[in-house]
């Protein structure tokens, strides 16, 4: 099927899905520990008979059981050499599925049903929270699309996505191997945010703008939890709405585990969701095909209109992302300010650090941009002696990880520029597209396939515009080809190219109507860059901050420019407060009372002349004000709190030569209060899994260092011993592997079992090592039992170890009724609970 055949039969109808997959064969007797692959194939009834009940149900699109059919899952169970025969033969089976249930039910009449074939997570963290190299996973997905496509499935579709880009390389997969539809459904716990901290509109915004086909959630809870997530989706997508949930969240009934809702139960609260905009439909854990027939039959009446059809045009597509969160940009909202600082031009010590193969410098001006008040951070990396795309890698990497503003990637070198939205995981903004030779034809088939927008910059092969006129000729012309590759105004940013007044007179005047023009008659976002208004001019600060408030009059959306610069930003902020901006009278009391300024005898008070970043107060409830004022001058605290693992293994090395070196207070004073203060950032949703791990990761390898110096004494000494493993038949293991990072960084000594560990290989362990917890995950709700068959065992044996339990389907329930005596929703948490659970034995 070809992506604008789905399209139209998405425009036709509402769609729907089929069930579960995976508790079914479970009810049908396939065996745990097994890999569901193999076995349909060598059940194939069982699969068939199955998949002929959702047809029979209303299914339009059946998912071919291919769920862990990729190379890296397959390991687990060493048939990865069987990759081609396992996925093939799934989808031939279940197109013999569909052939067979026609056949024998010729009464009901011939429709068409599709087969997508199914990918997911390979339960392996890319770089850099992980060590698979990013390039590694597409390639991973291309092998087992590549293979699908060839089997004949007629769409694919990746789904239970914890990770946004784990989505993206999928996406990339698909598009870079086949022509066929994709859709995309992530899964989100109930605070609404994936494992990695991707809220459902950000998800929305990048995926939409990579051209998926569909977008939504699966698994997660039950229909009524989905709700604000469906409806957050929809303000940023305009292609179809998927919604695939469980039959709510399980629950252990007489040792069993169950899904609480009934099918009219289920069907009543899907009518809900097809209400609020859901366009595909179906059933995830827990459903069956009689949960799929009542939601036909509840939502007929909705079937003939999707939803999907009144959002074309109408959906905000002018917005920037991380991984976690957007960015929107309002031609009438609030001044944005693209910090200019990450530019190695003109500034030695950047250069001399890029040499070297260092950003630390880098990460401290990006903090110390988004602290003053910067929106989006510029990168360049261009500079002579370093390769510029791997030190530009480098630093998208890092920026993504350790921050929360969106990036602009600033290069004269497309292959730079492509080599980093490639690994950008959301939706970043290139720097710049023009008329120069070659731009153009190169940069824009890259906005188009990786989702970023671009600053389109009037500027032609023979340079700097003559005239006015000249300007918005190349503008227009610029426009006219982006429209080639589908983009819209909504993907562009004008920028006003300010030339010098001392040089041109009328610069200025032809740049506010530039921005007029590009605001009023074409409906685009505007930026411009302010160095060069009062290049050669005395009182530089004093030419820039009122330029700026005369070009926001005019409709400037945004500039580049150092926010550090007092007098530029509270003229920024002024300006908005005087234009009546939602929320500007806050933002500037707020502003005014945290970075004070004076004018006195003409001269702007703290106003160095240079470079020099002039932050005096940390802007409160942001991710860069993480530093509490009694650790302000504590740089391995700084260090760990912001993940700089490089930089606090530094300190601890210069502090291990020193003299007066004390282990014992650099463990007490910096690093436990450190990691401590990641949890209540973590809590507070300050910081998410990535910041969390990179924090983990800095404080492990620095107490590591100075552990041989503890005069022989344990780390853990009086923190506790603990047994860890994901339990028999779970292959999962990223929950686990950060719980056991996070234990130990608390002082607990962690026996970690790995995963797919029998309860009595995890309880014999307990024993020898006399432990004081044992920790345990599951992800699936098929091997939640294996839990209860731990703690049973734990009692017989009589051993006093206490039991904390979590992972992606367990509940705080479900802890209770297998007796269990304490249930973790995430790492963070599982500190609070071992150390609570250590308290009962004082």
């Amino acid at each position: 099927m070809k992506v604008f055949e789905f399209r139209e039969l998405c425009k036709s109808r509402r769609l729907f899905l089929d069930g579960a997959t995976g508790t079914n064969l479970q009810k049908a007797g396939m065996p745990k520990g097994v890999c569901p692959e193999k076995w349909v194939l060598e059940n194939p009834d069982v699969m068939k008979k199955l998949q002929k009940e959702y047809i029979e149900a209303g299914s339009d699109i059946l998912y071919a059981p291919t769920f862990s059919g990729n190379r890296i899952k397959l390991e687990e169970y060493n048939l990865e050499n069987e990759l081609e025969d396992i996925n093939a033969g799934l989808v031939k089976l279940s197109k013999e599925a569909i052939k067979e249930y026609f056949d024998e039910n010729p009464a009901v009449g011939r429709r068409e049903v599709l087969v997508a074939g199914d990918i997911t997570m390979t339960g392996k963290q890319v770089y850099p929270l992980g060590d698979l190299p990013f390039e590694d996973l597409v390639n991973v997905y291309k092998e087992q699309v590549k293979v699908l496509d060839k089997a004949g499935a007629d769409l694919i579709v990746v789904e239970t996505m914890m990770s946004l880009q784990e989505c993206r390389a999928a996406v990339l997969a698909v598009k870079e191997e086949t022509e066929l539809p994709v859709m995309v459904t992530l899964t989100f716990n109930e605070n609404g945010r994936a494992l990695f901290g991707t809220n459902p509109e950000t998800a929305a915004l990048v995926l939409n703008a990579m051209g998926v086909d569909a977008i939504g959630i699966n698994c997660s809870t039950g229909p009524d939890k989905m709700l604000p997530w469906v409806l957050a989706m929809k303000r940023y997508a305009d292609v179809p709405i998927v919604v695939k949930p469980n039959a709510g969240m399980p629950e252990l009934v007489n040792g069993e585990t169950v899904y609480p809702l009934s099918p009219d139960d289920f069907a009543a609260q899907m009518l809900e969701i097809v209400k609020a905009g859901a366009d595909i439909v179906g059933g995830c854990c827990g459903t069956t095909a009689s949960h799929i027939k009542c939601l036909y039959e509840n939502v007929k009446d909705y079937i003939d209109s999707p939803d999907f059809i009144n959002r074309a045009g109408k959906t905000v597509k002018r917005a920037l992302s991380t991984e976690r969160n957007l960015l929107e940009i309002d031609l009438d909202g609030r001044f944005l300010i693209i910090g200019e600082r990450i530019n190695p031009t003109g500034k030695k010590k950047l250069q001399e650090e890029l040499r070297a193969g260092s950003i630390d410098l880098v990460v401290e001006m990006a903090e110390s941009e988004i602290r003053n008040g910067a929106d989006i951070l510029d990168v360049n990396m261009g500079t002579n002696g370093i390769d510029e795309t791997e030190m530009m890698l480098k630093c998208v990497n890092s920026l993504t990880a350790l921050t929360d503003a969106p990036l602009s990637l600033d290069s004269s070198n497309p292959d730079v520029i492509e080599a980093a939205l490639r690994i950008y995981p959301g939706r970043a903004l290139i720097n710049s597209i023009s008329l120069e030779e070659g731009k153009a034809e190169r940069l824009l088939p890259l906005a188009k396939k990786y989702g970023a927008m671009f600053i389109l910059l009037p500027l032609n092969s023979a340079g700097l515009p003559k005239d006015l006129q000249e300007k918005m000729d190349n503008i227009d012309k610029i426009l006219s080809a982006s429209r080639e590759y589908d983009l819209t105004p909504d993907d562009i940013i004008i920028d006003g190219l300010v030339a010098t007044i001392g040089a041109q007179p009328r610069a200025a005047i032809e740049t506010l109507e530039t921005i007029r023009y590009s605001k009023e008659t074409l409906g685009i976002a505007t930026a411009c860059g302010l160095s060069n208004i009062s290049f050669g001019l005395p009182d530089r600060p004093f030419v820039n901050s009122n330029f700026m408030a005369m070009a926001i009059c005019s409709g400037l959306t945004m500039a580049i420019a150092n926010p550090s610069q007092e007098l530029l930003m509270h003229a920024v902020m002024a300006s908005d407060l005087l234009m009546n901006k939602k929320d500007s009278d806050l933002r500037y009391i707020s502003r005014a009372g945290e970075h004070k300024i004076s004018v006195i005898d003409g001269e702007l008070s703290d106003y160095t002349g240079d470079d020099t970043v002039q932050t005096k107060v940390k802007k409160k409830s942001s991710a860069s004000n993480v530093i509490p004022e009694e650790y302000a001058d504590n740089t391995l605290y700084e260090a760990v709190v912001r993940g700089k693992k490089d930089k606090a293994v530094n300190i601890v090395n210069e502090c291990i030569k020193g003299d007066g070196f004390d282990p014992k207070k650099i463990l007490d004073e910096s690093l436990i209060p450190a990691i401590t203060q990641v949890g209540v950032l973590y809590e507070k949703q300050i910081y998410y899994l990535p910041q969390l791990i990179a924090a983990a990761e800095a404080m492990s390898e620095s107490v590591a260092l100075i552990e041989p110096y503890l005069a022989g004494d344990s780390v853990g000494e009086g923190a506790g011993k603990v047994v860890i493993a994901t339990v028999e038949h779970d292959i999962h293991d990223i929950g686990k592997n950060l719980v056991a990072l996070m234990l130990k960084n608390y002082g607990f000594v962690v026996y970690d079992l790995g995963k797919d560990v029998p309860a009595e290989v995890i309880v014999d362990k307990a024993a020898e090592v006399d432990a004081d917890l044992i920790g345990l995950s599951a992800l699936m709700t098929t091997t939640m039992m294996e839990m209860k068959k731990v703690v049973k065992l734990v009692h017989e044996r009589g051993l006093r170890a206490k039991i904390m339990i979590g992972g992606a389907c367990i509940t705080k329930g479900f802890a209770k009724e297998i007796g269990a005596d304490a249930y973790s929703e995430d790492a963070q948490e599982a500190v609070v609970r071992a150390k609570e659970l250590m308290e009962t034995f004082k």
